[in-house]
């Protein structure tokens, strides 16, 4: 990495540069990765005064800290999470309240509590915005003693959270939700496959817990595609990695049962946080609030879109703009299992608008939501953290 000091002028032929780091050999993984972060700016490390503030945070849980809160600690709670995740950060747990109804929590790792505005800590989190996931590694929105430790929700371990907490029935209705701060303690952590393995009927002592939660998941994912939501369901490419970390091959990640499981809560988790703040009472002027919001699609990249689809012998109705997520999800049944399911999927992906973070609230287009937010990673999200403490 080269400092440049002085650029070619007059009769000087070449720049003057002081070299500021060297990355290593090229060709060499380590050296490659961090020319990458350096090309992107990613920061390699935390400043040493940033770690030591970060290690002197506390991970004792005060009884008075315990008073403010709602205690789950003896409810059946656990994580569901990537078979390589270090970091935590939400839980769900499930309580039998009668026959019938059950109370779901979404507990959301409490960053805010740690992390305070003004510190460094916070200035340096602001300055990342978000952790940046490359192919071997993280680049963490915050320092270690944060993201695997303090706010990762690991398996028997008391945590501070911010949760929401539902009453729902058996067909999905959320008859009952309040926002709170609690202190749980995970029973228990799940990769996505495990789960998967349990909802498809291996025997589990958790096993009625993830079966009911993944039944009353089907219900809402079926009842917000019914509402107009896309079901967007594209492949994610992973590599394969050796121990120098090298590619050795390349395999696709399908989405499925467990991940869909996951997926449903935290989105039940952000419209709710969402709708607390932007369904204000009528009189009162609006809270200011960080929403997540899609527009509408641009007719003239439909029109693209179709065009391109109709190579294929698909179409889609553009006209009755109240009918395009119907088709869009029509066509996503047709090309299922086809050659040309992956592509058509990323056009109709990049057919639709960009989702951005406003304050002026527009709704959601794809998910069909009229309040939308991020909640659930204060963790990899600075926006999440100032909808914690907003």
């Amino acid at each position: 990495i080269v400092n440049i000091e002085r650029w070619p002028e007059n009769n000087q032929p070449e720049a003057i540069g002081k070299i500021t780091e060297v990355l290593g050999k090229p060709g060499e993984n380590e050296t490659e990765m961090h020319a990458i972060m350096a090309e992107f700016n990613l920061p390699f490390h935390f400043d040493p005064k940033l770690e030591k503030e970060a290690k002197n945070l506390t991970d004792v849980i005060s009884e008075n800290e315990v008073k403010k809160r709602e205690d789950f600690r003896k409810t059946t709670t656990f994580t569901i999470d990537p078979d390589t995740a270090k970091d935590f950060d939400d839980a769900l747990s499930i309580k039998s309240m009668s026959e019938g109804i059950w109370e779901i929590g979404v507990h959301i790792a409490d960053v805010s509590h740690y992390v305070k505005p003004g510190g460094i800590i916070d200035a340096e989190a602001y300055e990342r915005g978000t952790s940046v996931y490359l192919v071997d590694r993280v680049v963490p929105m915050l320092p270690e003693r944060l993201s695997n430790e303090l706010c990762s929700l690991r398996p028997h371990e008391d945590k501070l959270c911010y949760s929401v907490i539902f009453e729902i029935n058996d067909q999905a209705i959320v008859l009952n939700s309040r926002i709170v701060k609690t202190v749980i303690h995970s029973d228990h952590r799940f990769t996505y496959e495990q789960a998967q393995e349990i909802i498809e009927g291996k025997q589990h002592t958790l096993g009625k817990e993830v079966s009911t939660l993944d039944t009353l998941a089907k219900a809402l994912r079926k009842k917000r595609l019914k509402q107009g939501a896309i079901a967007f369901d594209k492949l994610e490419v992973g590599f394969e990695l050796n121990e120098k970390g090298e590619p050795i091959g390349i395999f696709t990640k399908h989405h499925r049962e467990a991940h869909h499981l996951i997926e449903e809560f935290m989105l039940l988790a952000n419209r709710t946080v969402a709708e607390k703040i932007g369904k204000h009472e009528k009189g009162k002027p609006r809270r200011p609030f960080v929403y997540r919001i899609h527009d509408n699609p641009d007719p003239e990249k439909l029109k693209v879109f179709s065009d391109f689809i109709r190579k294929f012998g698909y179409r889609i109705q553009t006209r009755e703009p109240g009918k395009l997520t119907d088709s869009f999800n029509k066509l996503f049944k047709e090309i299922e299992h086809t050659a040309e399911e992956n592509v058509i999927e990323q056009m109709a992906i990049r057919t639709m608008s960009k989702a951005v973070y406003s304050t002026d609230n527009i709704g959601h287009y794809g998910l069909a939501f009229q309040h939308y937010t991020h909640f659930t990673s204060p963790i990899r999200r600075y926006p999440d953290l100032i909808v914690h403490r907003l």
